[in-house]
């Protein structure tokens, strides 16, 4: 099961490079300003839109980079059973809690508004908090190992939710420019 799940791992963080890729590559037009601008280059919804789209799947691959290299230091750490449980729930909470905040204030920040995928991006990392937390909870404080099955189907359909969430604006546009160009 472990094996599986490193697998799926590498290959949601693959997925998530490559969105983020395609984003710079098919609006090249718009790269420094997904970098760089701040509310100048917001002239339409249209700008709106891609800049929250960016600033999301950068957020998610940035912080499920974080989180897995976190993920992996902590559970080498030469500690009690119980206090490396509870480090290491409480960490992987207070990464989903990081990137939430970061979410937002990268949004205020460069003051776009939220477009739909930092919405659901932002109630997919609190739910993965909430599975933490509870994860913290049970095997942390009361050493009860009853949910851990649907904690780790939890991590990895949350983990892909959010693949799908930043993948879906990319793939309407190439559709969209798919069609302009058979018309």
């Amino acid at each position: 099961m472990i094996d599986f799940t490193t697998a799926i791992d590498w290959t949601i963080r693959t997925l998530e490079v490559f969105v983020v890729i395609f984003l710079l590559v098919t609006f090249s037009k718009h790269r420094q300003a997904l970098f760089f601008g701040g509310k100048n280059s917001l002239k339409s919804i249209n700008d709106h839109t891609l800049h929250s789209c960016f600033i999301a799947a950068l957020t998610v691959m940035v912080f499920h980079f974080i989180s897995s290299n976190l993920a992996q230091h902590i559970i080498t750490i030469e500690m009690s059973k119980l206090a490396l449980r509870q480090f290491f729930y409480f960490s992987m909470f207070c990464c989903s809690m990081a990137f939430v905040i970061t979410l937002f204030f990268l949004h205020a920040i460069r003051g776009c508004t939220f477009s739909i995928t930092a919405r659901f991006c932002l109630y997919l990392a609190l739910a993965q908090a909430l599975l933490q937390m509870t994860q913290f909870v049970m095997r942390g404080l009361f050493d009860n190992s009853i949910l851990s099955p649907a904690y780790s189907a939890g991590v990895v359909l949350l983990n892909i939710a959010s693949l799908i969430v930043v993948s879906i604006y990319p793939i309407k546009k190439i559709n969209s420019l798919i069609i302009k160009e058979r018309i």
